[in-house]
């Protein structure tokens, strides 16, 4: 086991990395402000300014503080010697570079939102003076009059002539007297009637089969027993 030396050691040894961008055009001298104000966290290393061009309403600063902006982003990678809570670093850089803190963001390096966002910088800068061509639409050059055969058939059978009005009821009536002539009288008499068609009918047999026992062969009516909680039949 290690004793208290070497875990006091290794505590001091190790390093704590931030990523830390601000909505605004940033100077050397801002730099300079930023690395005094993190040396009471033994500041160990910054890099310098990395610009993004000026955009409108940047995505992260949109997206994670609300922010309606134009401006570039310029962002530093900074290694300290004692952790602290990445909200607590974005009030303390906004005091000391003077800026809102809606302007400043801070991420850990084992934050996953900085690799998403390093993922969306990319993807920017490979979109920068990127044309993509729309093909236009060639509905000119299609067939107009191919596969059209499957429409021809549906009208097939179709008589010619109004689909309504007095001369369609007249043709209508003919059509009927036709069919009676070939069919006999009797032919449209014995179509289903509207009870039959209802079900109405078949109410008697439904009353026989729900109401006798096994389901209506018993000649006895079906009767239930009704047990209260007493244990009394009724």
């Amino acid at each position: 086991m290690k004793d208290l030396k070497e875990l006091i050691n290794e505590s001091f040894s190790k390093e704590y990395g931030y990523r830390i961008k601000l909505a605004r055009d940033c100077s050397a001298d801002d730099l300079s402000k930023l690395e005094s104000a993190l040396a009471k966290y033994n500041l160990v290393s910054a890099t310098p300014w990395k610009r993004l061009p000026i955009q409108e309403n940047p995505i992260e600063f949109k997206r994670l503080k609300g922010l309606s902006v134009t401006s570039e982003v310029c962002s530093t990678d900074v290694v300290l010697k004692y952790p602290v809570n990445e909200r607590i670093l974005e009030v303390y850089v906004a005091v000391a570079c003077g800026c809102d803190h809606e302007r400043v963001i801070v991420m850990g390096v084992d934050n996953p939102k900085r690799i998403e966002s390093e993922m969306a910088e990319e993807r920017l800068a490979n979109d920068k003076d990127r044309q993509v061509e729309v093909p236009e639409a060639v509905l000119d050059e299609v067939d107009s009059s191919a596969d059209q055969d499957h429409y021809e058939a549906q009208q097939d059978g179709i008589a010619d002539g109004p689909l309504f009005g007095e001369e369609y009821n007249q043709k209508f009536l003919a059509e009927l007297e036709k069919i009676k002539a070939e069919k006999g009288a009797d032919y449209f008499r014995n179509y289903p009637s509207k009870d039959g068609i209802m079900g109405d009918d078949l109410q008697a047999m439904h009353d026989n089969i729900t109401g006798k026992a096994h389901g209506g062969l018993a000649p006895e009516a079906k009767h239930a027993d009704v047990i209260s909680q007493s244990s009394r039949r009724n």
